[in-house]
């Protein structure tokens, strides 16, 4: 049986994994070998930053993709292939939250994200995958950017950039990557100091700790040594819980007390909220006990942002410059007001009526949709209102 490997799902056959000998390293900004690194380093295990990335990957893949088309005289919302494949399952290995969390968390995490977009032979995207590599080369090919990826399992793939949907957070000196990690890793290193000298102090004064001391005429070296290490057999690797020693009137045991000093509670908070302020959240996002103040803060400044990103990053890699002026759009937006308190939920529910539909409100109160729900129910005091402006501005035409 003929067994295919991840990689060739994803790219299809073996060709194009090398550069062409035509192809010339990309010349950027501030280096000519433009290359990047991933870093391999086991940050993403600390938990500080495994909770961080999580509220904010976890928020974001909830974002609705949509597929509209923009024209000077209406808006439409299609629901085709193509939004099915973003808001359902962008490939067959992953739904579609799955796939805004990895790609979400890989943004954050290496502060640069890939998708690759798979498309058949008529140029029909069929697939979207994030893509997990060690290095990446940019090279210049008949006059267009491409990307040679390494993948841990040491294959390569040669592609065009305008192919990959590319994420960035901070910015490089370059100007096309995310900027470095090494703020970060900086922080987390002196956190792990902290860390450590904590369980080292933990140690230090849980263990006994002292001078043995014999009632005995001079011993010999190897004497001394031999009482000290039946000592620590006797009391400390194999001796009993109870923390109590017995010795005869020959020894006697001093012990030495240490106090072993270790960061304070402040000096820790410092570098606590380090790591919050470099992902933009604080506490109460990451346990959820956000007030709603506290929430349109975090969406405003942390998920907005890359909403705004990926729907620009999607819009100019998936669509041809012709799609891109007839008005295709892809659009990630959220449903801000599901998270607001009851009480702006009752106040929207009494002044809602002439600009949401009925399943909008439902989906206020987190409601399932319900048939005829995309009726706009109509006030007719406001409808009033409404004719009486539009009459002022047409006599003032």
């Amino acid at each position: 049986m003929e067994h295919r490997s991840l990689f060739s799902r994803i790219f299809g056959n073996d060709k194009d994994t090398t550069p062409p000998e035509t192809a010339t390293s990309f010349e950027i900004l501030d280096r000519y070998k433009s290359v990047f690194t991933r870093y391999n380093g086991k940050f993403e295990d600390d938990i500080d930053i495994r909770t961080c990335v999580d509220a904010i990957a976890r928020n974001a893949a909830k974002m609705h993709p949509k597929h509209i088309r923009r024209t000077e005289t209406k808006l439409e919302i299609l629901n085709g292939n193509l939004y099915r494949l973003l808001s359902k399952k962008p490939n067959e290995l992953q739904n579609a939250f799955q796939f805004y969390y990895q790609v979400v968390s890989e943004l954050e995490l290496y502060n640069n994200a890939y998708i690759y977009i798979q498309r058949d032979e008529n140029f029909k995207v069929t697939g979207l995958y994030p893509l997990s590599y060690k290095t990446i080369k940019l090279y210049e090919y008949k006059d267009k950017l491409y990307i040679q990826f390494k993948f841990g399992n040491k294959k390569e793939r040669f592609v065009s950039y305008n192919n990959c949907i590319h994420l960035t957070r901070f910015a490089s000196d370059d100007g096309l990557f995310g900027g470095s990690t090494e703020p970060i890793i900086k922080t987390l290193s002196i956190k792990h100091v902290l860390d450590e000298g904590i369980v080292n102090a933990i140690k230090t004064t849980s263990a006994i700790k002292g001078v043995i001391k014999s009632t005995q005429a001079m011993l010999k070296p190897e004497d001394v040594k031999k009482m000290r290490d039946q000592f620590v057999e006797d009391f400390v690797e194999h001796g009993d819980k109870s923390g109590i020693g017995g010795l005869d009137a020959t020894t006697t045991f001093t012990p030495i007390n240490i106090d072993p000093k270790t960061a304070d509670e402040n000096q820790i908070k410092i570098y606590d909220n380090k790591v919050l302020g470099y992902f933009g959240v604080n506490e109460n996002i990451i346990q959820s006990k956000y007030s709603e103040d506290e929430w349109n803060a975090f969406y405003e400044s942390v998920l907005e942002p890359i909403g705004l990103q990926m729907s620009l990053e999607f819009s100019n890699k998936i669509f041809t410059p012709t799609e891109r002026y007839f008005g295709n759009e892809i659009i990630f937006e959220s449903n801000r007001l599901q998270y607001a308190s009851n009480k702006t939920k009752i106040e929207l529910l009494r002044y809602a009526n002439n600009i949401m539909s009925i399943n909008e409100l439902r989906e206020v109160f987190n409601l399932t949709p319900i048939d005829g729900g995309e009726t706009i129910l109509i006030d007719q005091n406001h409808t009033s209102t409404l004719e009486d402006i539009g009459g002022n501005n047409e006599e003032g035409n």
